[in-house]
């Protein structure tokens, strides 16, 4: 069983002033959970050694903010924590996709149910292209499919509740150019501070976010955040899925409208 974990990072309202809204997927096999469960929990210990683990959520906007148990850090150990999370990340056998909405980009998207709708779209049908590869390539070696389940990151019960009803639509009917074969059940949404999974994700997402917000920066005006950011996607970039060319771009990160 493959386990996709998603998270997201931005506002998908057009009235916002962020510019960009992220999902992200963190996929691995069940038969890794335990042993990458395991790690997360240690990276814990190595920096809160008198904090249970639940008590410690990593939550990159918290991390770079020193919000909540970050506090005590301080900026430069704060930072330092988010590149060794970016060091696991890189090890882990798991794979990554993300899906990337340019909001002042869009003409006919004016609210922010189009903008969610395109996200989970996009992402869906990357994970589903994902696991048709990945079946394929078991099915050669004569090896029997493993099927995959979401787990979302929750919200609250209204906005869950709208997520669920998208991707309903999308394991029925799928979307405008995948169908689905490889997910299973409904989504189920969860609570990150019980999931060490849906703590990278939520890395990962708001590492995308920030890398892409990069592009339209001069390098002389970034800040410490911005070269752990780009630092921290150089490390981890050998995990997003690529197509059969090796091409990152439209496959492991989806941008749209296309950049």
């Amino acid at each position: 069983m493959y386990l996709v974990y998603v998270d997201e990072s931005g506002k998908p309202s057009m009235k916002h002033s962020s510019p960009l809204f992220v999902q992200a997927a963190f996929i691995l096999l069940d038969s890794e959970w335990q042993s990458v469960d395991n790690a997360v929990n240690s990276l814990k210990a190595k920096w809160f050694p008198n904090l249970p683990p639940e008590d410690v959520e990593i939550h990159a906007y918290e991390v770079i903010q020193q919000k909540g148990v970050y506090r005590s850090l301080g900026r430069e150990k704060s930072l330092k924590l988010l590149e060794n999370v970016f060091e696991l990340i890189a090890k882990i056998n798991c794979t990554l996709i993300a899906s990337v909405i340019h909001k002042r980009k869009l003409w006919k998207i004016k609210d922010r149910e189009g903008v969610e709708l395109w996200s989970h779209r996009l992402l869906f049908e990357r994970v589903c292209k994902f696991l048709e590869k990945e079946n394929n390539r078991r099915m050669s070696m004569n090896q029997p499919p493993e099927y995959g389940i979401l787990l979302i990151d929750s919200v609250n019960t209204r906005y869950d509740n709208a997520v669920r009803r998208k991707y309903s639509e999308f394991f029925k009917h799928g979307t405008l150019y995948q169908t689905n074969e490889d997910l299973i059940e409904n989504p189920l949404f969860v609570n990150s501070q019980y999931r060490n999974m849906s703590q990278l994700v939520d890395v990962v997402a708001h590492m995308v976010n920030r890398y892409t917000n990069l592009r339209g920066k001069p390098q002389e005006k970034w800040n410490d955040v911005d070269y752990v950011i780009e630092r921290g996607f150089r490390v981890i970039q050998q995990r997003f899925d690529t197509d059969e060319s090796g091409k990152l771009k439209g496959c492991g990160i989806k941008h749209f409208p296309d950049y």
